[in-house]
Parts: C-alpha cells; sequence; structure tokens
C-alpha cells in the first residue's frame, strides 16, 4: 500500500498543510531565518572590505562564500519571506531522491506522508524556521546515494563535493566511497571543496581568522548560546556527570563501534540500495553522536533515506522502535518531558529527544549488523529467450 498512489484529496491535503506552515514560518518573527541571515549578513562584510570571520556566527569554510554571496542582494525582510520556502523545495527534492532510490513516487501514500510530515516534524520544521543550511546537505545527501543506487558514483562524488563546499557536514561519507572501492568518486567529492578553498581564500580579507578563530570555536562545541541545543553525546553525558577521561572513552569506544559497523554493513551485502543507505546511516550517526555540535535538526540527514527504505524487507525503519523513538519529535511534543535535564533552559529538554532518536537507530542498524541478514538482492527479471529462427520463418510464411 505504501508504494500506491494516495487519492488527490490526500495529495492537495498534505501540500496545503505544508504550505500553510511556510506561510506562518515566513511571516512570523525577525527570529526567524536567524541562522541564515547570519551567513548573510557576515559575508555582506565583503562589499565593505572586510572578513566575512569577523563575525562570531560565520562558521563555514571559505569555499561556502560564494553560495551565501548570491543572496546578498536580497534585504533580510526578502530573505525572511522567501528562505523558508527555498529550504522547503530542497528537502522535497531530497524525499524524492529518496523514495526514487526505492522505486516508489512522490504521489504514493508513503510520499505524501513524508510531504504531511514536514509540517509536522520537529527537525524539518526547526531547519526551515531557523534558515540553516543542513537542509541543502539533507538534500544533497539524498540525491548522491540515488545517484550511488544507480552506479553513477562520479556524479555522486560531485554531489557530495559541493555539499562538503557548502557546509562540511558529509565528510565522514567519504568512508563509504572507500568501502566501494569508487576512487573517482571519492577524488570528486574530496576535490571539489579543497580545489574551491584554494581558490576562494586568498580572495578574502584576513582568510587565517577562519584557521585562527572559527575552527577553535568550532571544534570547541561553540558557546554558551549554542550548546543547550547540542544532541551530541560530548554536551549531553556531562549533564548526568559523565565527563573528562570517562566521556573520551564513550567517545572513541563510539566511533569505533560505528566505524567497524560501517565496514561489516557493507561486507554483508544484501539489497545495494539498503546497503547505501544503512552504511551511509551508520557513518553519519556516529558522528553526530562523538563531535559537537549536532543540533536537533542533523538527523534529517540520515532520515530521509531511512524513512524511504521502509518499503525494503530487513530495514531498520521496519522496527516499531525507530518510530516510538521519533514520536517526542513531533512538533506539539517538543517541549515535553526529560525535566531532569531540563536544567533551566528549554534546550536541554529539545536536545534530548534527537540523541535518543539517534541512539535508538543507531543500536537498530547495529544489531540488524551483527545478525547478518540484511534485505537479499532485488531479484532479476528473467530473460525470454528470442523465438528460433525456423520458427520465425515457419510463423512467417504460413497460410492465411
Amino acid at each position: 500500500m505504501l508504494k500506491s498512489r494516495a487519492p488527490w484529496v490526500v495529495l492537495a491535503g498534505a501540500y496545503a498543510l505544508l504550505v500553510q506552515e511556510l506561510v506562518r514560518i515566513s511571516l512570523t518573527g525577525q527570529m526567524h531565518s536567524m541562522d541564515n541571515l547570519l551567513v548573510v549578513d557576515a559575508v555582506r562584510r565583503l562589499l565593505g572590505g572586510g572578513s566575512p570571520y569577523e563575525s562570531d556566527r560565520f562558521l563555514y569554510p571559505p569555499s561556502s562564500v560564494p553560495f551565501a554571496l548570491v543572496l546578498t542582494p536580497l534585504s533580510d525582510t526578502q530573505l525572511e519571506r522567501l528562505f523558508p520556502f527555498g529550504l522547503a523545495a530542497l528537502l522535497l527534492l531530497g524525499w524524492w531522491a529518496a523514495l526514487r532510490l526505492f522505486g516508489v513516487g512522490l504521489r504514493s501514500w508513503l510520499g505524501v506522508a513524508g510531504v504531511a510530515a514536514f509540517a509536522l516534524f520537529n527537525p524539518a520544521v526547526s531547519v526551515v524556521e531557523l534558515g540553516n543550511w543542513t537542509a541543502p546537505v539533507a538534500a544533497l545527501m539524498a540525491v548522491a546515494l540515488l545517484l550511488m543506487g544507480r552506479g553513477r558514483w562520479l556524479a555522486a562524488g560531485v554531489v557530495i563535493g559541493v555539499s562538503i563546499a557548502v557546509k562540511p557536514m558529509l565528510v565522514p561519507i567519504g568512508l563509504v566511497f572507500l568501502l566501494a572501492r569508487k576512487w573517482r568518486g571519492l577524488a570528486a567529492a574530496a576535490g571539489i571543496p579543497v580545489v574551491a578553498c584554494a581558490v576562494v581564500t586568498p580572495l578574502l580579507p584576513e582568510p587565517g581568522l577562519f584557521f585562527t578563530r572559527t575552527l577553535p570555536f568550532l571544534l570547541g562545541g561553540q558557546d554558551e548560546f549554542a550548546r543547550p541545543y547540542d544532541s551530541s553525546l560530548p554536551a549531553m553525558l556531562p549533564r548526568i556527570g559523565i565527563d573528562g577521561a570517562p566521556l573520551a572513552v564513550v567517545r572513541v569506544a563510539v566511533l569505533a563501534i560505528a566505524v567497524t559497523t560501517a565496514v561489516l554493513r557493507w561486507r554483508n551485502g544484501g539489497d545495494e540500495r539498503l546497503r547505501l543507505v544503512d552504511t551511509s546511516a551508520i557513518v553519519m550517526i556516529g558522528t553526530f553522536l562523538v563531535s559537537t555540535p549536532a543540533f536537533g535538526y542533523y538527523p534529517l540527514v540520515v532520515l530521509l533515506p531511512l524513512v524511504a527504505s521502509v518499503v525494503v524487507r530487513g530495514s531498520a525503519a521496519r522496527s516499531v522502535w525507530f518510530w516510538v523513538a521519533a514520536v517526542p519529535l513531533v512538533r506539539p511534543l517538543q517541549f515535553i518531558g526529560v525535566d531532569f535535564l531540563d536544567g533551566g533552559h528549554a534546550g536541554y529538554r529539545q536536545s534530548a529527544k534527537p540523541l535518543a532518536w539517534m541512539v535508538v537507530a543507531g543500536t537498530l542498524l547495529l544489531v540488524r549488523t551483527l545478525r547478518g541478514d540484511p534485505a537479499p538482492p532485488r531479484p532479476e527479471l528473467p530473460v525470454q529467450p528470442a523465438a528460433r529462427e525456423p520458427e520465425r520463418l515457419a510463423a512467417t510464411s504460413s497460410p492465411g
């Protein structure tokens, strides 16, 4: 049923719900699209001869500057009004790509349910509200997986390379190219951001600020403003008394488990599409758990392909626990529960829920990998033998 076409009335209702939410976001408050406005405002400094890295909130590599520069002619009001629709369009592109990887269309019941979920699922709403560039990363991740599934690894490498140039979240996906031994794709994924940075960096005033100011700020988990919203283990575990050496041990252990599980999952084989989605999800979830910061909308990067994989037997999305862990991420429930982590800040309560989902999803992928029973490869359609020549001649020469 998930693959069958949904009625027009259901389709219209889903998109109406999404458009209503986008209109609400675009018309309410100057804090909306805050992340994008801070990025664009920092890049506007170039027009006055300054460096974007003079801003404490420009946290992107030099290769991202041209992408932000394109937005600078728009006023803040125009960005607030238009950018949410652009990000939503990118998320829809990613959802379409994730569905097509598994042979499902946007008109299907699964596709329509995903469109409606964008208006109700807190990570999706938050990334659009804030105007955060994680949305294009999630879209490009799904597009890259679609290209990998179709054997177009070089094109997938280009897509990953562009994504890293915009925001370097997908650097760990290089492991998937290594496991698949797709060296040209890996070269494209690594080369595009490196070349872009090499071209742009000398053109920036005071480019050294990126290394002396921005990188230390990022590697330190940002600041007290962002830390309450951080869903990573290094941000969450100290709130319950696990810090210092024990925390370092946990981080190393989780990273080792993630890499080992990704390698085992790849070697297990099975349905190639599911192998790609599972391996990339394991790599990214492991990265989000051990690195900081990892905000509540980061799971979108793996959620789109994981949810689309529900149509395949053996998928982690077929576990009831996958969905139970996702329930607290529904928009109306975002401020409920986890009071012992509140700490006087609502962000603590919100950040615990994405972490819980990542732990559950990662555990499901780990268990399925250790069991070694991935979905079997897709059956090939039998090839019909061509008619033998004597029979064809006899058929054409028969009376009648």
